[in-house]
């Protein structure tokens, strides 16, 4: 088996893995119940990481398509196109800034420039497409959605607030615990993988 071939069985198997996670979500205290948080950036970071930046981008694409596939879409799509914006504006430049040197401290500052540009990117599309199709779709008002999160953050009184002090903080924490657990085992796991390219 050449390393093309090696390659796109580890993109079709962390494409594979990324969507299974996807389905083991979980809310965070800081944001309403209807945010759930999941791990499924971490075979998009750690493939990036191991593989390069065009196969961060396919993995993050190819994740969406098989839940799709299974599961079709609430969103009318738009739900799986922030899910692709958001893990490539998280993975890329990360696995960007890796490949120039890989160290463990340029690892750490595109993570950190990933969590950033990713949790701004994300924030933006709930503001812009999501929420507002949420209250359209459920038939959900603003003032219940800031009920939601003034229940969890009291002095969240407008949808603004909801999306600097909820959205926000949601997104950097869950692209910032993907990011640590991809610290801790990125080593070994990379290890495994690069035994199988050679």
């Amino acid at each position: 088996m050449n390393n093309k071939i090696k390659k796109i069985s580890i993109v079709a198997l962390f494409s594979a893995l990324s969507a299974i996670l996807m389905y083991f979500d979980f809310p965070l205290p800081i944001a309403p119940t209807f945010m759930k948080m999941d791990l499924s950036e971490l075979p998009v970071i750690i493939g990036g990481f191991v593989l390069g930046p065009f196969e961060c981008i396919s993995i993050a694409v190819f994740k969406v398509l098989i839940k799709f596939v299974i599961k079709g879409t609430s969103t009318m799509f738009l739900g799986e196109l922030a899910n692709i914006i958001g893990s490539i504006s998280y993975a890329l430049p990360a696995s960007i800034i890796y490949k120039a040197l890989k160290t463990k401290e340029r690892a750490v500052i595109g993570m950190i420039i990933g969590i950033v540009l990713a949790s701004v990117v994300c924030t933006l599309c709930n503001a812009l497409f999501l929420f507002p199709l949420y209250i359209k779709v459920f038939h959900m008002s603003e003032e219940v959605i800031i009920k939601m999160c003034s229940t969890i953050i009291p002095f969240i009184d407008s949808m603004t607030k909801v999306y600097l002090f909820s959205v926000l903080p949601f997104n950097i924490v869950k692209f910032s615990i993907a990011s640590i657990i991809t610290y801790i085992f990125y080593k070994n796991i990379s290890k495994h993988i690069k035994s199988i390219l050679s």
